[in-house]
């Protein structure tokens, strides 16, 4: 009969070795990266900075190390890796008290703790499950990054818990059938060994597992008591004894369509093919409208308009269907020709670039080349027309086509990057500004540097580092004509000659987008914050990103697309934007987190769209941000 006495193989160390390793480079991305969040886990309503979290790993993976010391018989190593235990955690503690991390300094004498108990025990298996167990708690209350923080400790975490388990049944493990002779044994703890990996592996996958965000469903059922979604976008009610045939839809006018104030109007219904039918239009604005399938009418209310349209068949069954409708000023856009087909009731704008105000220019919500992106938006929320954003959008529109619309446009100019992609650093170059020059040599100020990969025609701007926003801007077809610099260049040019930009740039591109959508000026505006930190990079003068308020929510949401960040998160503030900067004359690309950005606590009292500035919402009227 075999020994149950324990077999200290080198081999049943790997995976405690790994979970070391993995421990430590978690740690040391978490620190390198979050340097700037240390003492500012109460801004953000967290426990433990992320630069905390850090600094933990890196004392979790020497802690695994010390286990796997003490396991091999190893005591000059363990003794040694106790040491530099001390010797990393003493400074650590000192930072931890200097920036007030409390919660972050208890943990570091825990695991001090677990070491010098598990050394003076020569036990490893204790200090192992330890270190896999409480680097879970450890990550969920650091990792603020990520709605499950914990995940970011799956892999170490697994194979720490499965060298503790191990270490405490390996003697047991020496019972398992075997066959005779080497080679036999050899295959069959080959085979355990890849039996104990699978496991593993399985475990890290499922723990990694993310669930997926729970949305509206679209309905496809027929008949009176179903809904049916009509070309406008909204849900056609079906009164209950009505025939599954008769499903009105609004022909004219197209949803979110703006007229110029005394203008005719052609409305026209769908034919009933339940004859004889009665038609009703109906305004929430001026009330009844007309009782044809197709009429003209002139003179209505300015502002917007919901048109509510209900027709009933011969059976009694009714169906109806709704479109937004805005009525503007005969000054809205009167200078632009041909007009656009969405524009803003409550603009001031009478013109675009080049002969617009300055803040009509950089906000072209008159700008008749943009239609287009209000147009996808609206086939998107009416269901003629289908892509990844649209479905995303969809799914989060609780069945309103406006806040259809609004999401569409924010996920098409974030993560879909369907009209602008990246991040334009070449700017920031031509402007000599500190992402682009503080790290090179020779400085790349006053030049287009860091071009590759966008279309030809920013291959072909020049550099006059002197001037600023749309005067630089001369010429839509003369690339050479324009200047690379910063501010804001008119939106027409950004979204559909450069397709890029800087963090700005996108939040112009975006309002601009939202208000020839149908949203108010106070429900779309650009926002700031007045500067953040970045790692290697240094300080950042500041970063603008969007206020949006969507439809049936009491506040603001943030909205940061910057280089295709996330966009909108429905749950609090953006996770992250992308940013590229120069380090030692190579473009790097950034993950910026918001705790870097200093949404909430930093944000300007002031924003702006195409009215100028207006004034932004108080913090506690902004989803995410402390009252």
């Amino acid at each position: 009969m075999q020994s149950t006495s324990q077999v200290r193989s080198p081999l049943l160390a790997i995976p405690g070795v790994l979970a070391s390793i993995f421990s430590l480079a978690i740690g040391l991305v978490a620190l390198l990266t979050s340097l700037a969040s240390f003492g500012r886990q109460a801004e953000y309503g967290y426990l433990i900075s992320p630069g905390a979290g850090g600094i933990l790993f890196i004392h979790l993976a020497i802690a695994g190390m010390v286990g796997m010391a003490i396991y091999l018989e190893q005591e000059k190593g363990a003794r040694w890796l106790q040491i530099s235990i001390a010797l990393v955690g003493l400074p650590s503690l000192i930072i931890f008290a200097y920036f007030r991390e409390w919660l972050g300094g208890i943990f570091l004498i825990a695991i001090a703790a677990a070491v010098y108990y598990s050394s003076q025990r020569m036990s490893s298996a204790p200090l192992l499950l330890f270190s896999g167990l409480v680097g879970f708690l450890v990550a969920q209350l650091a990792i603020t990054t990520l709605p499950y923080g914990w995940k970011a400790w799956a892999i170490p975490g697994v194979l720490f818990v499965l060298a503790g388990l191990i270490v405490l049944l390996n003697g047991y493990l020496a019972l398992l059938p075997t066959g005779r002779g080497r080679g036999a044994r050899f295959g069959s703890r080959l085979l355990y060994a890849l039996f104990f990996s699978l496991v593993a592996f399985g475990a890290i996958a499922l723990l990694m597992q993310v669930p997926h965000d729970a949305g509206g469903r679209i309905s496809n059922a027929c008949g009176c008591n179903g809904s049916n979604l009509s070309a406008s976008g909204t849900a056609v009610s079906l009164d209950p004894g009505s025939s599954q045939d008769l499903r009105e839809e609004i022909i004219a006018p197209e949803d979110v369509r703006t007229f110029p104030q005394g203008e005719s109007i052609l409305f026209q219904a769908k034919a009933c093919e339940n004859e004889p039918c009665q038609y009703l239009w109906w305004s929430d604005r001026d009330g009844i409208l007309d009782s044809n399938q197709s009429f003209s009418r002139r003179g209505m209310t300015a502002g917007w308009h919901s048109v509510t349209l209900t027709v009933t068949d011969g059976s009694g069954c009714a169906s109806r269907d709704s479109i937004e409708l805005g009525v503007a000023p005969p000054s809205a856009c009167s200078d632009v020709s041909p007009l656009p087909r969405y524009y803003p009731v409550d603009t001031p704008c009478r013109d675009i670039w080049p002969n617009g105000t300055e803040s009509c220019q950089e906000i072209e919500v008159c700008h008749p080349d943009l239609d287009y992106i209000v147009l996808d938006a609206v086939r998107c929320c009416n269901g003629t027309a289908s892509s990844p954003a649209c479905a995303w959008a969809r799914a989060h529109a609780d069945g309103d086509n406006k806040r259809c619309r609004g999401l569409y446009i924010i996920r098409a100019f974030g993560p879909d990057a369907v009209y602008m992609q990246g991040y334009a650093l070449f700017k920031a170059c031509c402007s000599g500004y500190p992402e682009c020059t503080r790290t090179s040599w020779p400085s790349l100020a006053g030049t287009v540097s860091f071009r590759e990969g966008f279309n030809q025609n920013v291959a072909n701007l020049s550099c006059r580092q002197e001037e600023w926003g749309v005067s630089a801007w001369r010429s839509d077809t003369n690339m050479s004509e324009n200047s690379a610099v910063l501010g804001l260049f008119p939106a027409h040019a950004t979204v559909n000659i450069l397709q890029t930009g800087v963090c700005v740039d996108y939040a112009a591109a975006l309002t601009t987008a939202l208000r020839k959508a149908g949203y108010n000026k106070s429900e779309a505006m650009v926002a700031a914050s007045l500067g953040y930190d970045l790692p290697l990079l240094g300080d950042h003068p500041g970063h603008a990103y969007n206020l949006v308020k969507l439809p049936g929510e009491e506040g603001y949401h943030i909205v940061d697309t910057t280089g295709n960040g996330e966009g909108i998160n429905p749950e609090g503030l953006p996770h992250y934007f992308w940013f590229v900067g120069n380090f030692m004359n190579q473009p790097v690309r950034i993950r910026v987190f918001d705790w870097w950005v200093g949404y909430c606590s930093k944000i300007s009292p002031y924003g702006f769209n195409d009215l100028g500035s207006v004034k932004a919402p108080a913090s506690a009227e902004i989803c995410g941000c402390p009252g």
